[in-house]
């Protein structure tokens, strides 16, 4: 039963392999290619060290098994060649000889192993279950270094190297936090791993129809928050993330970042003064935006030009005690030159980020940005449309039957409401309070002619003026024009940040 288990795994590994085949004697050559071709895709066969190392120039496959004493070139100055080619070759030597004159060459040559004739079948399975793991073992080691270095150049977080459900590659971070002997002992560690994952609101550890492994996997470069306890029984926090490798199907590397230390998981201290608790979030936020880009993870940014969303992503790419630089794309830094300021989004951020522009550099594409600030809404959620009307648009607005005589004009509009700036509040207007609106928008070509109901929705006050959202209450007469409105109107200032986009 095991040597037939053997067989079986053997043509599993061999099916992605060539095998050079070099014997001289055609008996044995025959013999021995028909128990290779059960396991091998294709095997090329020679019958002398010349034309074994010619078949290989032209193949180079993998795995070589070659004879000793051969005419013309031996199979061990055949050995030596092919070496010299490409090193990392298995050969595996054959002979019906036991000298120790050869063996000490093959060992010099590089040799992966000598089997003395003739060989057992299941000696020679073994043998090449063998040479085909050690293959993969170092393709994996290669991979998985070069991602290292690249990618988080040696910073220290725990990483796993995935294939589907099985564990390839681990760094020492990761063996000495789950307190794990070596990889065996980690791969059964790893079959239960969801149970590691500690629950917590917004984090990612396993749940009844979700599997955590399947959800991080299919969001690749994704940053997930997770919650675990090291081999001392302490939580840490995380930053998990999943990075497919390129152009290997279902290779993935696991990262795990540890920001415990940046106290998201704690409670808010109520003996913490207001200046201590705004030193402290300014400190968070710079350790978060550190993490960002730690990690190489692209923000969202988000501009408005007259209503109008301008959003693209960006890459951090310098972070400071006070400021941060990222590089976006021309027309975002178009936008955030108008603005003056931009809105950033992550999956790692508890909230939209605004800042301050600070500079900004159209040929390096460079923005750096200060004052950060969280606030309340994500823009991603924003679900209408808006856009600022012309400026020859009439608004009236009319509340408890008397039509408003303060400064007023409509900042933008969508199919929902509008956003309104008034210098002053008329007494009694609160949240609630319903409104009526003639409002008269587009241009003679193209006129809308809109009264509706409305409500106040918010309401906050700034420095010289007041800004008032209103919701619309419209029949689906109304909603058609307006949606047309809009749509024309959005194309319109389209085209015009377009024009200042050439206008550089």
């Amino acid at each position: 039963m095991e040597e037939k288990n053997s067989y079986k795994k053997l043509a599993r590994l061999a099916k992605d392999y060539e095998l050079l085949y070099i014997e001289d004697n055609a008996g044995l050559q025959k013999q021995a290619l028909k128990i290779f071709k059960k396991f091998f895709t294709n095997v090329i066969v020679a019958s002398d060290g010349e034309e074994g190392l010619e078949l290989f120039k032209k193949y180079y496959p993998k795995i070589v098994i070659t004879d000793i004493k051969m005419p013309d070139m031996s199979g061990l100055d055949m050995a030596s060649k092919i070496k010299k080619l490409q090193n990392d070759t298995k050969i595996i030597i054959t002979s019906a000889f036991n000298e120790k004159e050869y063996l000490l060459r093959s060992i010099d040559i590089g040799i992966s192993k000598y089997l003395k004739k003739p060989i057992p079948i299941g000696e020679l399975v073994d043998t090449l279950i063998e040479v085909i793991t050690q293959i993969q073992n170092e393709k994996n080691r290669e991979l998985f270094e070069s991602y290292m270095k690249d990618t988080f150049e040696y910073q220290d977080i725990i990483l796993i190297l995935i294939q589907k459900d099985d564990v390839l590659m681990i760094n020492p971070k990761c063996l000495v936090f789950f307190a794990q002997e070596d990889l065996g002992s980690f791969k059964d560690f790893f079959k239960d791993f969801s149970k590691q994952l500690l629950p917590h609101d917004n984090f990612l550890y396993e749940k009844e129809g979700q599997n955590w492994l399947e959800v991080i996997r299919e969001n690749s470069n994704k940053l997930f928050n997770a919650k675990l306890r090291d081999k001392d029984g302490k939580i840490r926090h995380f930053v998990l993330k999943s990075t497919k490798i390129p152009k290997k199907d279902d290779y993935f590397i696991l990262s795990f970042d540890d920001i415990t230390e940046l106290g998201l998981l704690r409670e808010e201290d109520p003996n913490l003064s207001d200046e201590e608790k705004q030193e402290e979030e300014r400190l968070k936020m710079i350790n978060l935006l550190h993490v960002l880009k730690r990690n190489r993870s692209k923000i969202r940014l988000f501009n408005s030009y007259k209503g109008l969303s301008i959003s693209n992503t960006a890459s951090i790419e310098e972070v400071m005690e006070n400021q941060i630089k990222i590089k976006t794309t021309y027309l975002q830094q178009r936008a955030i030159h108008i603005d003056k300021k931009t809105t950033i989004e992550s999956e790692l951020l508890p909230k939209a980020l605004e800042c301050d522009m600070l500079s900004i550099n159209f040929e390096t594409q460079i923005v750096e940005l200060n004052n950060f600030r969280y606030i309340p809404t994500l823009p991603s959620n924003q679900k209408f449309v808006r856009v600022m009307p012309e400026s020859n648009s009439i608004v009236e607005i009319y509340y408890d039957a008397q039509k408003l005589t303060t400064d007023l004009h409509i900042i933008d509009i969508s199919l929902e409401g509008c956003n309104i700036s008034l210098k002053s509040l008329p007494a009694g207007l609160n949240i609630d309070s319903e409104l009526f609106f003639k409002l008269k928008l587009g241009t003679d070509k193209s006129l809308l002619n809109l009264d509706t109901k409305g409500r106040v929705a918010r309401i906050k006050e700034l420095k010289d003026e007041f800004r008032v959202v209103a919701l619309f209450e419209l029949k689906n007469d109304q909603k058609k024009q307006l949606v047309d409105y809009i749509a024309k109107r959005q194309m319109a200032l389209i085209r015009e940040f377009k024009g200042l986009q050439n206008a550089r």
